[in-house]
């Protein structure tokens, strides 16, 4: 559940308890995460606001007359429906939002700012336009297709919805390639898992093979190899059997301490980030994007898969606050432009409890007071049954459980999680 607090300066925006403040000036627009005494301070007053936005700005406390001139600029903005227009010396940009990417900028000129700002229809049509360089289609429903052409997967998703989009043999067509590429895309995950299994094979696939990974878990893979073949021959060695013998009692001893401290699964990985000596730390996980070393000491630690699994992005959020430890996943769809589904696992650290719930987010998806009430509505429109719910559900927990053991050796899977509570929202019971 996401809630947005807006005041003269700047906004706070809360999400499953952790909090971030965000504010515009002229072009630049600031986004840091914080802490609830710091998003307290900035609701006191408007001299308060500015304070705490200029600690996170400059990483220090204002001196007296700083605060005189701080956050103000000559560059003139205009806010419209997902997007905002700039006015500086005569001249016009318009920034559109993105999901993922971030911002676009394109300039316009002031009949096209007057035209955006009418109304939304007109606001998006001007957007389309600065993008593309034309009109959209007075049919609604092209930019659906549009989309659905360049990602036949979309196809899949609410059949019944997607076929009155199309003629009975382009409907035919695209449910065609769709499969054709998930049958590709499962042989590919198939050959890619034997070899993640087997990293000894990377040094001797094709050219082609090698193509299926990304540079770093090539590196991985490469290293992984290579000390599988020292390690191999070491055992030969008569010599090395007393190190040998040292080192799986050290191990065996470091096990034994990291199981007695994690009850389940996901203490290992939160652990595994946050212990004094981790064990398999999971951002080095070989499908775990790296992080700048910058962010590494902070309290709330973001991760990202670098590739997407059954089309949908994962991200992890950790947080390590004293009176709140978490460990969040989820998994985000893009079901329809600008709506994607979301589906999470949060874990607390403190009360051993595992939720689940289903939400949507986008440009497309307005903010309302009652998230359940507008899940439910949206899942209705865009036919999301319960059986699909929990399937991705499951394949989503399925997948970071097995990567995790795999990377890790841990001994706890999708059917043995260790101990806990699970909490699942209506739309997945």
């Amino acid at each position: 559940m996401i809630e947005t607090e807006k005041y003269k300066n700047h906004s706070i925006m809360i999400r499953n308890g952790n909090y971030s403040i965000f504010w515009i000036r002229g072009k630049d627009f600031f986004n840091f995460d914080v802490t609830q005494t710091l998003a307290e301070k900035s609701r006191k007053s408007d001299k308060d606001a500015l304070e705490v936005m200029f600690y996170l700005e400059n990483k220090r406390w204002p001196k007296e007359g700083e605060l005189e001139n701080y956050n103000k600029t000559d560059v003139k903005t205009y806010v419209g429906d997902g997007f905002t227009i700039y006015e500086e010396n005569g001249e016009y940009e318009i920034r559109i939002e993105k999901d993922h990417g971030g911002p676009v900028f394109y300039p316009i000129t002031k009949e096209l700012k007057e035209k955006a700002l009418k109304s939304p229809r007109d606001g998006y049509e001007v957007a389309i336009y600065a993008e593309t360089g034309g009109w959209p289609p007075k049919d609604p429903d092209e930019n659906s297709r549009k989309f659905i052409r360049k990602h036949p997967k979309l196809i899949l998703i609410n059949p019944e919805l997607k076929q009155k989009l199309f003629s009975k043999e382009e409907y035919e067509h695209l449910v065609k390639l769709a499969k054709e590429l998930q049958e590709k895309e499962k042989a590919e995950e198939r050959e890619k898992e034997e070899i993640r299994e087997n990293p000894e094979f990377i040094l001797w696939v094709s050219e082609k093979k090698r193509n299926m990974f990304s540079e770093e878990e090539i590196n991985r893979l490469e290293a992984l190899a290579k000390e599988k073949i020292k390690v191999r021959k070491k055992k030969i060695r008569k010599r090395c059997g007393i190190f040998i013998a040292i080192i799986a009692i050290l191990i065996g001893s470091l096990y034994s301490y990291y199981k007695i401290t994690n009850r389940n699964a996901f203490e290992e990985m939160y652990n595994s980030y946050f212990n004094i000596l981790p064990i398999s730390s999971i951002e080095r996980m070989g499908q775990i994007k790296p992080i700048p070393l910058n962010d590494r000491q902070l309290d709330i630690i973001k991760l990202y898969y670098k590739e997407k699994v059954d089309n949908s992005n994962i991200e992890f959020t950790l947080v390590n606050f004293d009176d709140r430890k978490k460990i969040n996943f989820y998994s985000s769809t893009l079901i329809d432009e600008g709506v994607y589904l979301d589906i999470s696992y949060v874990y607390d650290m403190n009360q051993h409890t595992l939720e689940n719930d289903v939400s949507f987010r986008g440009e497309n998806v307005p903010r309302v007071k009652d998230d359940q009430k507008q899940t439910r509505e949206l899942l209705e429109k865009y036919n999301v049954s319960k059986e699909y719910l929990q399937e991705k559900s499951d394949k989503l927990l399925d997948t970071v459980l097995k990567d995790w053991k795999r990377y890790s050796g841990s001994s706890y899977s999708k059917d043995n999680m260790g101990r806990l509570t699970i909490e699942k929202d209506e739309f997945l019971k």
